[in-house]
């Protein structure tokens, strides 16, 4: 193929990942430098705390058993006062290390990105992985080595999960470039990246979604609605003789300290009659209660894992008009802040958290009521900022999202972002590329698919590149219509659906064979033709599954009623029969090929998209170089010749098998 007309000023992909590498090399050598000054401050912290602890210790002995001046036993607290606050200034400084390891951490996995060593990343996106989805199976979109691995930064499952839905659910064409314009800026800001990604690594939010939040937020008053009730009473009633109930308690209690028992007699057991009535109060508000702090003092899903994400976010200056739509979210109740009211809702989960503390949670619930009080806060928050919070969520999944999209287009500065546009269907790529494949072994190439029908048959012998191809298109086409940059020189499209057919699995277990799986993937895909969607088919050894003959009427059936009825797409086969489509369809099926080249043994491919029908194939060559000796006789006769040999005995043609 001819290069592209910017090929010349496009710097070689080697220099590209160099200057990424560069700057990150840059970064975490600052990064390091302060992560071993600070190792140093901790080894000398580490002295002084043991220094500090000897000599209070024994002063301390001295002070209690000997007889010493007096001012020993100042020394002594002196010098206990350093040990303890050494011992937070200590504990400060490890957070401080804590967080530069993070830093670091961030720019080793962005290297090893770059570089294309990614595939051994824990977040393979699995559980968005759809069994039934048109492509994300096909095109490796989830899993190990896939396009969510190498995507995410998302530190929150409300982050992954909008990942997720950009990379599996095409977006209209004004979501996508608002988008675009969003991930350019966020590109630039790379300090805002790292101190999100930071920030959520420390909330230890991955992997968990907020909707525990989301539907305790959203959930119906249990104390505060106007039918509320509880053990078969109104809840109010029963807040209003809490509120009586315990000061009363306590006064009574209190009352002997003030007033002499004598005077007081049968009296100063009067407590207990206003401790009995709020006992009973408790038990009945119980079950109202405890469902309410359970939820919000989980520790499987702490609610205020989120405030200083929703902060970091709070406090950046943005330009785009998504990010800015996006920030004006996060504001609560009366202009309140989103990170404020969390907060607010930290503090009372703070509270509530008391009941994790055995004999004192004890204790104050039965003379303060403690629960009660925590519970009816954490219902005030809920009717004053609940409402807000599913906004929120989705502000911060929003957010994420886009920074692992800016993420990946800085480092891809030669990745060109796309136009999508409404119109014609159509999938224009210049030096189109994998962006799975590694630098130095990806090979781009042009494709043009414009106007509705068109399409290519791509033929090629084995291992020439006819697969990666196909999946080249969709990837992009998803990545383009997440609102990602993508691996081309220049790409135009319009807002188009992808339909695959490529990774066909049979099962023993619902007695599903190999060729009715595949029909089954193709009906969806000429389902979503007939439903008058804009499909972008990409069909890879299409029909492979049954004999040479019906697999080219059925394959020249399918891919005519696909560009019959405006989808566009690809089609790969070995089977040459195919090229007849073009004249079938007056060239709307465009016939190209990938070839190989055989020298001693040796296959090497350019794997560079040429037009034309493939003229070689490698089948037995390749047979022939993994050692498996095989008479080619046969093969160079061709089938004319062994069309001309002559048919075999009758009887041996009754015992052969059918």
């Amino acid at each position: 193929m001819e290069p592209p007309p910017n090929a010349a000023a496009q710097p070689p992909p080697d220099a590209v990942a160099q200057r990424v590498l560069s700057a990150y090399d840059d970064r975490l050598g600052v990064l390091r430098a302060e992560a071993g000054a600070l190792e140093r401050r901790s080894r000398t912290f580490s002295l002084l705390r043991g220094v500090s602890f000897v000599a209070a210790a024994v002063a301390g002995g001295y002070a209690v058993f000997g007889d010493v001046p007096r001012w020993v036993a100042y020394a002594a607290g002196a010098v206990t006062a350093v040990f303890l606050g050494l011992l937070v200034a200590h504990a400060r400084l490890v957070t401080r290390m804590t967080e530069l390891d993070q830093r670091i951490g961030l720019y080793v996995r962005g290297k090893r990105r770059v570089a294309g060593d990614f595939a051994d990343f824990p977040e393979r996106g699995e559980r968005f992985a759809a069994p039934d989805h048109d492509y994300a199976g096909d095109l490796d979109v989830f899993g190990q080595a896939s396009l969510f691995q190498l995507l995410d930064v998302a530190q929150t499952g409300e982050g992954e999960a909008t990942l997720a839905a950009w990379l599996t659910e095409p977006s209209p064409a004004p979501a996508v470039a608002a988008r675009q314009e969003a991930v350019r800026e966020l590109a630039g800001l790379g300090a805002f990246r790292e101190d999100l990604a930071v920030v959520g690594m420390q909330a230890g939010a991955r992997g968990r979604e907020a909707g525990p939040l989301i539907a305790w937020a959203e959930a119906p008053p249990s104390l505060l609605g106007a039918d509320a009730r509880a053990g078969g009473l109104p809840a109010s009633a029963l807040l209003t003789a809490a509120k009586v109930l315990v000061p009363l308690t306590l006064a009574l209690l209190a009352a002997p300290q003030v007033v002499p028992g004598e005077q007081l007699g049968l009296l100063r057991h009067a407590w207990l009659l206003p401790f009995g009535a709020q006992l009973l109060v408790l038990l009945l508000l119980r079950p109202a209660i405890e469902p309410i702090l359970a939820a919000a003092s989980s520790r499987e899903a702490p609610f205020a894992r989120y405030r200083p994400l929703l902060a970091r976010i709070e406090q950046q200056a943005f330009s785009s008009a998504l990010l800015n739509e996006l920030k004006a979210e996060l504001a609560g109740p009366s202009g309140a802040l989103a990170s404020r009211e969390m907060t607010a809702l930290e503090t009372r989960v703070g509270y509530s958290d008391l009941r994790h503390s055995g004999l004192i949670h004890l204790l104050a619930d039965l003379f303060l009521l403690w629960d009660v009080w925590c519970a009816l806060a954490l219902e005030r928050w809920k009717l004053r900022a609940g409402r807000h919070v599913k906004a929120w969520m989705r502000t911060l999944g929003h957010v994420e999202a886009l920074a692992s999209l800016a993420t990946f287009a800085h480092e891809n500065p030669d990745y060109a972002y796309p136009e999508v546009s409404v119109g014609e269907p159509r999938f224009a790529a210049t030096g189109l590329g994998h962006p799975l494949l590694p630098r130095g072994r990806r090979v781009t190439n042009d494709v043009s698919l414009e106007g509705a029908g068109a399409a290519l048959l791509v033929t090629g012998s084995n291992m020439s590149g006819k697969s990666t191809l196909l999946r080249a298109i969709g990837v992009n086409a998803a990545l383009a219509l997440a609102g990602a940059p993508v691996c081309a020189s220049s790409l135009s499209l319009s807002p188009v659906r992808v339909r695959t057919s490529m990774r066909i699995k049979d099962s023993l277990e619902q007695g599903v064979s190999h060729f009715y799986a595949e029909l089954t993937r193709l009906k969806r895909v000429v389902d979503g033709v007939g439903r008058g969607e804009p499909v972008l088919f990409l069909l890879d050894e299409i029909l492979h599954g049954t004999n040479a003959r019906e697999r080219q009427i059925g394959a020249r059936a399918v891919v005519r009623h696909l560009v019959e009825r405006g989808a566009i797409g690809a089609v790969s086969s070995h089977d040459m029969g195919l090229s007849v489509l073009e004249q079938e369809t007056s060239g709307r099926v465009r016939n190209m090929h990938f070839e190989e080249l055989v020298v001693d043994d040796r296959m090497t491919f350019d794997y560079t998209l040429k037009p034309g029908v493939v003229t070689s194939a490698n089948a037995l060559r390749l047979m022939k170089i993994v050692g498996i000796d095989l008479d080619f006789s046969e093969g160079e006769r061709g089938p004319a010749a062994a069309a001309a040999s002559p048919p075999p005995p009758a009887s041996e043609r009754a015992a052969a098998p059918e």
